[in-house]
């Protein structure tokens, strides 16, 4: 679809036919999806942002050149203008809230004072990980629709409450997803350190307490990340790259096993034999052979 023939609407498949959209519209997904079996063709709006939220279900969304697939709990931020689309499965359960943009002006000074002016609209896809903010922001959403469908007193006022709200989950789902994914960068950085570490001191058969102290974490955050991002022990890494030098020296050096052995730091040849052979599983006289024949 070419970027002229995207169509803009107010609410999907409705055509500007009011001035003025509402400030806030909520529907159930499943209400305009149903009928489209389950699939909204790319789109885009001109003053409506939109927050689509997913609750244990399987989904796609387009957002301009992203796509992503998405299982479990989410909320996907779309700003006014970005093209996007979407395939549910059947009987997907979630709420599609659209706002005007005139409540998110971010350059509103009851914007910031709300304490809302870090909230960054952007096409992203949010994971929701706890329970009980999942349980609140439905709240939230199920008195916004009340809120919405009734003719009470001050009702723009409970309508301009609940939206903030709402937009304060969002904010505290943006805060937690970039945590995590700074923490995730932190875990990498402490393996590269570690990494250099080893290429330093592979030959000095340092114990793992040695690199833990000197990567200023414990023996058992210098396991866990380990385990968790290359599925292997420190002890098993650092032995890996002691008999990665071995291979080498093994098939493009003439150095004998002793002096190769002497050269890795084992004060015994007959040690590094055997450590040599449970770890690949031949000699290293035999795997020396077999190289010579490759």
């Amino acid at each position: 679809m070419t970027e002229n023939a995207i169509p803009f609407y107010d609410l999907y498949g409705e055509a500007f036919i009011r001035q003025e959209p509402n400030v806030a519209h909520v529907e159930d997904i499943a209400t305009r999806s149903r009928g489209l079996g389950w699939e909204i063709a790319p789109h885009r709006h001109n003053r409506l942002s939109q927050i689509i939220a997913v609750f244990d279900g399987q989904w796609t969304v387009e957002l301009d050149d992203q796509h992503y697939r998405l299982n479990g709990n989410w909320l996907v931020l779309i700003p006014a203008g970005v093209v996007h689309g979407f395939h549910f499965a059947s009987n997907t359960q979630g709420f599609v809230l659209s706002l005007n943009d005139s409540l998110l002006g971010s350059n509103d000074e009851s914007y910031s004072a709300r304490g809302l002016a870090e909230l960054v609209w952007k096409p992203q896809a949010l994971e929701f990980k706890d329970s009980q903010q999942i349980e609140r922001f439905c709240h939230y959403i199920r008195l916004l629709k009340h809120e919405l469908s009734a003719d009470e007193l001050a009702q723009n006022l409970a309508v301009d409450h609940l939206v903030q709200l709402i937009l304060v989950t969002v904010l505290r789902q943006q805060r937690l997803q970039a945590m995590t994914l700074s923490s995730a960068s932190r875990e990498s950085s402490v393996l590269l350190k570690f990494r250099a570490l080893i290429e330093q001191h592979y030959q000095q058969h340092l114990a793992v307490k040695d690199y833990a102290q000197q990567l200023h974490i414990s023996i058992s955050k210098l396991n866990r990340l380990c385990q968790t991002l290359l599925n292997n022990s420190p002890k098993a890494i650092i032995h890996q790259r002691l008999v990665i030098e071995a291979k080498r020296r093994l098939i493009y050096t003439q150095q004998s096993v002793e002096e190769i052995s002497e050269v890795l730091g084992f004060s015994d040849p007959a040690y590094f034999s055997r450590f040599f052979k449970q770890m690949v599983g031949v000699t290293a006289g035999a795997f020396r052979q077999q190289g010579n024949i490759n």
